[in-house]
């Protein structure tokens, strides 16, 4: 199974409303419930009744709402940052940005979310990048010494391609939610 990273443009209320009460976040995020053990045999029997949770409806955001950067994140991180995990903000932005949204495993952790001013500060930065420039000196050796998901063992100038169209589909993306005023929320899944 893949990680994968998807982000979401969000009207700001509904991120305020999600950062007030996170709990509903994985619904909101993938129209289906969290998980919850069926009840042991002495608590069905012993336990206090519960009416069984009615089904909700969920509609699935459309397409120019979500951008999903499949199994490239890492990759991109490490080519933004020089870092596995950390680094400085904005370059940092997918794996450290932003402010987590409540304590639901939504896949691979939390949700995070980025506030308008965050969205724009990644823009920037991504902006002032130079496709002959940005993946200068990297090779697939620095991906197997850090440990980079996603491979590209035997990264090449095709890889520098296809990773600069996941960039340009980012600033598209975040060019977006700057000029509707929406917050973006961040997850691995």
């Amino acid at each position: 199974m893949s990680m994968l990273f998807e982000l979401r443009r969000v009207p700001l209320a509904e991120l305020e409303s999600l950062y007030q009460d996170p709990s509903d976040i994985f619904f909101y995020l993938c129209g289906s419930e969290p998980f919850e053990p069926p009840k042991s045999f002495f608590k069905r029997i012993f336990g206090p009744k519960t009416p069984p949770k009615q089904k909700r409806e969920w509609t699935p955001p459309p397409d120019d709402m979500r951008m999903d950067l499949e199994t490239n994140w890492h990759v991109l991180h490490y080519v933004l940052c020089r870092a596995s995990w950390e680094g400085p903000l904005p370059q940092a932005t997918l794996l450290n940005g932003g402010t987590q949204l409540g304590t639901v495993d939504v896949g691979y952790g939390p949700a995070r979310w980025l506030n308008p001013k965050g969205v724009e500060d990644f823009l920037i930065y991504l902006n002032s990048l130079k496709k002959d420039q940005y993946a200068s000196g990297i090779t697939g050796e620095d991906f197997e010494e850090n440990e980079i998901y996603g491979g590209y063992a035997g990264w090449n100038n095709d890889d520098t391609e296809n990773l600069w169209e996941y960039i340009e589909e980012l600033k598209t993306f975040l060019t977006k939610a700057k000029m509707e005023n929406n917050g973006v929320i961040l997850y691995i899944y």
